[in-house]
Parts: C-alpha cells; sequence; structure tokens
C-alpha cells in the first residue's frame, strides 16, 4: 500500500525530529534505500540524507569493514 503524505510525515517525524540530521539510508541491495532517500529529501523535506547505493551487498564484501548490529538505529 502507497502511504499518503501525512501517513509518511508523521513515521518519520517521530524518529527524525530534526531535518537536518545527518542521515545515511541504505538496504540490501540499494533499492529501498533510494526510495527512502527520494521521500526524505524530496517529499518530506530533510536536507542532509544520503544514500548508501552499493548498500549492505557492497559493504560485507569487505572484510576490514566494521559490522556492528547493535549500534544502528533501524527506522523501518
Amino acid at each position: 500500500k502507497v502511504k499518503s503524505f501525512k501517513e509518511l510525515e508523521t513515521m518519520y517525524s517521530e524518529v527524525l525530529p530534526n531535518k537536518d540530521q545527518a542521515v545515511v539510508a541504505y538496504c540490501h541491495s540499494g533499492l529501498r534505500s533510494a526510495h527512502t532517500t527520494f521521500v526524505l529529501t524530496e517529499l518530506l523535506g530533510y536536507k542532509n540524507v544520503k544514500n548508501y547505493d552499493g548498500s549492505w551487498t557492497e559493504w560485507s564484501n569487505f572484510d576490514n569493514y566494521p559490522k556492528e548490529k547493535d549500534s544502528i538505529t533501524t527506522i523501518f
């Protein structure tokens, strides 16, 4: 189901109340995070959002990159 503007605004404002906060969106492949980045920047007016388009698929291929499950805030 496609969410309305009001639903999106409510969902994101609860976990990201500061629209200037730095946010890096990522997912497994970069597809969903690209959508999230678009919603945050173009629809909801967040100013400091980046999409890590390589996402987990790329990051997990590097043995020397940190991987910490408990230090990540999952929004949705």
